[in-house]
């Protein structure tokens, strides 16, 4: 088993590019997105899973133990002859080095880090316009929403960290705790980037490039 890490800001496009793998490629690919384990999660409803809904709603960061411990039962489920792509995490150097220690203790191996790269000013336009389905998470844009989703669901919403403030937020955040990642990735030879204000397909196109398929 190998990990590859999607690393970029909210509404770059990793998550949307991480699934089209996942669907093309289904015996090379899966796919850990610490958002969709976070909000599975909340659904349970217990207090714990208030506590971290309010942060989520905020765009705040979790709790490192709290992510880890989710996405280390999460590996546990998935065949070790697959790649898995890290979707969010790491955000920061704590989670980095606790990435590194996992990979080394496991006798994994951290294969390649993608750097979805775009200006603020096309996250705020993507985020403030994303509209999210009810049923497979699956992301659209207001300015291109299909009647029905392609799991075939009618049914979208706007997500409660897609708002103005909580983006502003959630930027913020990015750049102060996770952009200095792409520099201490880089130094380790590992870091591949990639044009994320693109189209999906053009970002598609670069991204099997970067991963030789």
């Amino acid at each position: 088993m190998t990990f590859l890490v999607f690393l970029g800001a909210p509404g770059s496009g990793k998550g949307t590019q991480a699934q089209n793998l996942v669907l093309t490629y289904p015996d090379m690919f899966a796919h850990i997105s610490t958002g969709d384990l976070l909000r599975q999660e909340v659904k349970k409803k217990s207090e714990a899973a208030l506590r971290l809904q309010m942060d989520i709603s905020a765009g705040n960061f979790i709790s490192d133990d709290i992510i880890f411990d989710l996405m280390e039962e999460k590996i546990k489920t998935i065949d070790d002859s697959k790649k898995i792509i890290l979707d969010g995490f790491p955000r920061t150097f704590d989670q980095a080095q606790r990435l590194l220690d996992f990979v080394k203790k496991t006798g994994k191996r951290l294969e390649k880090v993608v750097y979805f790269g775009i200006a603020d000013e096309l996250l705020f336009d993507r985020l403030s316009g994303r509209m999210t389905c009810n049923e497979c998470g699956a992301v659209y844009h207001q300015t291109a929403m299909p009647e029905r989703c392609s799991c075939g669901s009618t049914s979208f919403r706007v997500r409660a960290d897609d708002n103005e403030n909580v983006i502003r937020n959630r930027l913020e955040i990015f750049h102060a705790e996770t952009e200095p990642l792409v520099s201490y990735y880089e130094a380790q030879r590992v870091l591949f980037r990639v044009d994320a204000a693109q189209s999906i397909d053009g970002i598609k196109q670069e991204l099997l490039k970067v991963l030789g398929l």
